[in-house]
């Protein structure tokens, strides 16, 4: 016994608080917030999901407004020992003679049918300007009014 006549009751956790009605709620809490959390994870799971692609790495641009839309859109990829173009889902090597001038053509081909004469590059920034330069002069040779480089936006994270 204490000198101040007072000892402490033994605890009874949260049994001794509320009505007798809430007790076994109370004790389901955690329980519950279990459930919740692992429904929460599978909701979610799916969007985690990772989908097979090719990584593209676009340059940084500063100062350029939104371009104009364009409905010619070609993707240059640099590989170890050539340049790869895609249009129009073929596949065109820019170092080979016959695969460049059949780009050549298509091209020419698409813009005759298009309303709109801008083609838009989508070039990886590891692609070298030379060969930027020689599309940009295939594009001109074919009609194409302008050609629009693109940029990778500010706002976007690397993924």
């Amino acid at each position: 016994m204490s000198p101040w006549k007072w000892t402490p009751e033994r605890s009874q956790g949260i049994w001794r608080h509320g009505p007798a009605w809430t007790r076994p709620l109370v004790s389901a809490a955690p329980w519950v917030t279990l459930l919740l959390l692992l429904l929460m994870l599978y909701m979610v799971s799916g969007t985690f999901v990772t989908e097979r692609g090719v990584l593209f790495d676009l340059p940084d641009s500063s100062g350029l407004d939104e371009g104009e839309s364009a409905s010619l859109v070609a993707l240059v990829m640099p590989m170890p020992h050539e340049t790869l173009v895609f249009f129009d889902d073929a596949r065109y090597t820019m170092g080979d003679d016959s695969s460049s001038a059949a780009f050549g053509a298509h091209l020419e081909d698409r813009v005759a049918k298009s309303n709109r004469k801008t083609l838009l590059v989508l070039a990886d920034r590891r692609v070298a300007t030379g060969e930027l330069m020689k599309i940009a002069a295939m594009a001109r040779r074919s009609g194409v009014g302008s050609v629009l480089f693109a940029e990778k936006r500010a706002g976007k994270a690397d993924e």
